[in-house]
């Protein structure tokens, strides 16, 4: 077919499955082909698209007239590549690509892109329906200016940030370094150029340990030593605490013999690797990035000994979304501690100084004359801390009620901890729950210099900004879209925020997205389902702390905002967004036999057991053992639930009132597997529960 003779009518879209190895080599080649503007995408990042359903093609014929790869984080898509065969340009391709997207994904809020801004296409984005939202700095040498770009699905958004402002963290060895750095080409360098594709902006931070200063301290040739030490000015050097580090290398030497049978160090290199793996682990650091294949090799006493996870450049591009929930949220690491809330004492100013915000400015003196002041009006503030088993400070914070709302004028974790980002999420849930057992609706944050790690975590909350505070609302009402509108709109002009208008029916990721912004709001006119899902007494007590009085369990930190449960892998209808109403059974050991709480269903995975394990046992309480038990015995596969956002029952609703609320809706209550239940009977369930009649 001669090139002018190409139209966009002649062309269709379809998804790239895993197995149409001819289409995907050929998208391949075509991105590859475009890499310059494109940037480098490892070929497993496109095979893992076209097994998840978020690589489209278009097609002439047989013949690739284009593609677009995109993600789908939290409730929105990320348009990763959009790319279309010069034979084919200028001839609506493009256009088809997008609107298929946004047909196939409507439920979500958008489409979200990032673009150079020296590639001059607003034209191009303006006509498929984008709008600019702000501009940030780009990555590389270059840091040309990128556009952040966003098509709304027309929903009611209460985000103010587009990407998640918690960046996963990874340290590079020398190695990656010099493949993104080094004057000239070294083998198998391609991979690692991946990490500096402008779409993980925001969402990826390279960072420089000491031992990456040594060596390239240590390179013999004068001009690529200075041309390296120069490309080190543009990556930010946490701070490494090096108190532990011989301690913590004899531990990682004594696993590697015991775990892999390898005995360290066999070449001094090994000891070079170990000292990354430790100073990462000082650091706060999670991830380390490289293409050594010995330092790959002690990726798992790495993750054991000191919980770093080593990768590689590929692995970490691939999961991206996955690699950052594990980071900032982590609550399978607090279950089982022996962290604890207590008062602040009076006089601990100076070993308070561990959460002095350095990097915006915050000066010691100031800050300790707030906790001072703080502490001079113990009527007004409650002032607690959280310490580990050693008595080490590991976040702080204080509130009380003015003027009805829940003020909270200091909130601070220790941001070089590993659990940081989870306990800032936390501590904002407690914060809700606190303000629904108190009353209020409002949450203030009043900081006046909050760390970036609350910032983050407060902006996936759905706080927006007033002047120098951060306000959330906490709405403990059960209600219809159009009283949730007129109360937005009411509170919007007492508190001077923007908020959106409500047009029932809220389609699922909208309404899921406000309930989680608003919670414990629950609406009832929406497209968001919800499922009955049985747990036996054992999980419902190790997730939920329910029923209390069996063990002792403090339940402040147990309590979290996302967790995962393990079932048959037998599809009941269950997808996600959605609600679940915890159903707790009866067993050898406890009856219980009652509905016991409500929360956020925000991924159905089904897939083998040490796999579902591998990527969700930072999430809670399950052993490999008791994950394997789930599976079934056919196929080894189970079904993971990821969930958050839980909220217990004042009362639990016992199995006979269910079965006649049931009855009363017309449906049939089977509490052996997962049932989907009506808007009716979750409303009557969830008013019996807080008994609100």
């Amino acid at each position: 077919m001669p090139v002018n003779a190409v139209g966009v009518g002649d062309v269709r879209i379809k998804a790239v499955g895993a197995g149409d190895e001819d289409l995907l080599t050929a998208v391949i080649e075509l991105g590859n082909r475009n890499r310059k503007t494109l940037g480098f995408l490892p070929h497993a990042a496109f095979r893992q698209a076209a097994g998840s359903g978020t690589l489209l093609a278009a097609v002439d014929g047989e013949r690739l007239a284009g593609y677009a790869l995109f993600g789908l984080p939290g409730d929105r898509v990320r348009l990763a590549h959009l790319c279309v065969e010069e034979a084919y340009r200028r001839q609506g391709v493009n256009q088809e690509l997008v609107e298929a997207i946004s047909t196939r994904h409507s439920d979500r809020l958008g489409i979200l892109l990032k673009c150079r801004k020296d590639y001059g296409l607003e034209k191009m984005w303006t006509r498929l329906g984008f709008q600019v939202r702000t501009e940030v700095d780009g990555r590389g040498g270059t840091r040309e200016p990128l556009v952040v770009w966003w098509r709304s699905h027309g929903h009611p958004d209460l985000f103010t940030d587009l990407e998640p402002t918690a960046l996963v963290t990874a340290a590079m060895d020398c190695n990656v370094f010099a493949d993104l750095h080094s004057s000239y080409r070294r083998n198998g360098s391609e991979e690692t150029q991946a990490l500096s594709a402008e779409w993980l902006t925001g969402l990826l931070e390279l960072v420089v340990l000491p031992q990456l200063v040594d060596e390239i301290h240590a390179i013999d040739q004068a001009a690529e030593r200075r041309a390296q030490l120069h490309a080190l000015s543009a990556y930010r050097r946490p701070p490494v605490d090096k108190d532990d580090h011989d301690q913590m290398l004899r531990a990682l030497i004594e696993a590697a013999w015991e775990d892999l049978g390898l005995e360290l160090p066999r070449a001094d290199n090994d000891l070079k690797d170990l000292a990354y793996v430790v100073q990462a682990r000082a650091a706060g650091v999670q991830h380390l990035v490289t293409r050594d294949a010995g330092l790959l090799e002690l990726s798992p006493v790495a993750e054991k000994v000191c919980g770093v996870r080593i990768l590689r450049p590929a692995d970490s591009v691939v999961t991206i979304d996955e690699l950052r929930r594990k980071q900032v949220y982590q609550p399978g690491s607090v279950l089982g501690t022996d962290l604890t809330t207590t008062a602040v004492p009076a006089g601990q100013e100076q070993q308070q100084t561990v959460f002095l915000n350095k990097p915006d400015g915050e000066k010691q003196k100031a800050f300790k004359a707030r906790l001072r002041d703080l502490a001079a009006r113990p009527d007004q503030w409650s002032r607690q801390q959280i310490v580990d088993r050693d008595g080490s400070l590991l976040a702080l914070y204080c509130h009380g009620i003015r003027d009805g709302e829940l003020h909270v004028p200091l909130l601070r974790v220790n941001e070089h901890h590993p659990l940081g980002g989870t306990l800032a999420r936390q501590l904002l849930f407690l914060l809700r729950q606190h303000c629904r057992t108190s009353g209020v609706e409002v949450l203030r944050l009043t900081d006046p210099k909050p760390q970036r790690t609350v910032r983050s975590a407060a902006h996936e909350d759905a706080f927006q900004r007033s002047g120098t505070d951060l306000i959330a609302l906490a709405l403990d009402r059960i209600t219809d879209t159009a009283a949730v509108d007129a109360h937005a709109v009411s509170l919007a002009d007492r508190l001077g925020l923007e908020l959106p208008r409500f047009t029932a029916p809220l389609p699922a990721a909208a309404a899921s997205a406000v309930e989680h912004a608003w919670w414990p709001l629950k609406i009832t006119d929406t497209q968001l389902p919800t499922f009955l899902v049985p747990i036996r007494p054992k999980w419902a007590y190790d997730l939920f702390g329910y029923p209390e009085g069996i063990l002792t369990r403090k339940n402040e930190l147990g309590l979290s905002r996302e967790h995962v449960y393990y079932r048959s892998p037998r599809s009941r209808g269950e997808r996600a967004p959605a609600r679940i109403l915890w159903y707790a059974s009866t067993d050898k050991s406890l009856s219980v036999s009652a509905v016991i709480g409500c929360s956020r269903l925000d991924e159905c995975v089904t897939d083998s057991g040490e796999r579902l394990y591998q990527q969700f046992r930072h999430l809670g309480v399950y052993t490999r053992k008791d994950v394997l038990e789930a599976c079934d015995t056919q196929h080894g596969q189970a079904m993971a639930l990821r969930f958050s956002d839980t909220g217990l029952f004042p009362s639990a609703v016992p199995y006979k009132r269910l079965v006649q609320l049931g009855a009363r809706y017309g449906q049939n209550i089977n509490v052996q597997s997962v049932l989907k239940i009506s808007p009716d009977l979750f409303r009557a369930l969830y008013e019996e529960g807080h008994q609100l009649r």
